[in-house]
């Protein structure tokens, strides 16, 4: 392939092959270790290597707007990562979570932001997609923006038997951008789902809620 090709700016196929695959650990997040073989991106030969993979499947992250109120809620709960790599136990961070085998990723994102927030979304519609860590995790996440009403709000979500103690916070929009410019949020969902809204939220939650509207009149 020629050199232009491969530095245009997009994700690109690479060919590659699973020598070996072997579990190591079989938890909530499970390990492990491959070795493959991938074609050269440059004049080398094709590269044998060892990898380590968390396996995460698909996630689902939710950026609930309350378009009444130019709202978004945010959550904040313990996140060990966030205890052992800086001083906040406590981030902030949008409702998320797994998507089940066989479910409509737009149902699962409205699942888990009841299940976390209390909220129930008038509408739900798929923004963007990101790959977590791709050198740890094979995690892809779907980002949805959800039409909410934050006068329902209790403050407090979360599943008791899933150890979940998450305070939920309805944050003015652009209180929220001015705190991801200044570095006060570390999270990177939140921070790109910050960004990508400061930039297409408002017109994508008018195109949501008008479809509403529609439902609600037809």
């Amino acid at each position: 392939m020629s050199g232009s090709y491969r530095t245009r700016l997009e994700d690109q196929a690479l060919d590659f092959e699973i020598r070996e695959e072997r579990r190591v650990f079989d938890g909530f997040r499970p390990l492990d270790v491959l070795t493959l073989s991938h074609a050269p991106l440059g004049d080398a030969q094709p590269a044998r290597v060892r990898r380590e993979i968390v396996r995460g499947a698909r996630c689902a992250v939710v950026i609930p707007y309350d378009p009444a109120r130019d709202a978004i809620v945010v959550i904040r709960q313990f996140r060990i990562g966030a205890a052992l790599a800086t001083p906040h136990a406590a981030p902030l961070e949008l409702p998320a979570g797994g998507i089940d085998d066989g479910e409509d990723p737009a149902a699962g994102a409205a699942r888990e932001l009841t299940e976390e927030t209390g909220l129930v979304a008038g509408a739900v519609g798929h923004c963007f997609s990101v790959l977590s860590t791709p050198g740890l995790t094979d995690e892809l996440a779907m980002v949805f923006l959800a039409i909410v009403d934050t006068a329902k709000l209790s403050g407090h979500g979360g599943k008791a038997d899933e150890d979940e103690d998450i305070l939920v916070i309805p944050a003015p929009f652009e209180d929220l951008l001015e705190a991801v410019d200044r570095g006060a949020v570390q999270n990177g969902f939140l921070v790109a789902a910050t960004h990508w809204f400061a930039r297409h939220g408002r017109a994508r939650a008018k195109l949501l809620a008008d479809s509403i509207q529609t439902d609600t009149a037809s």
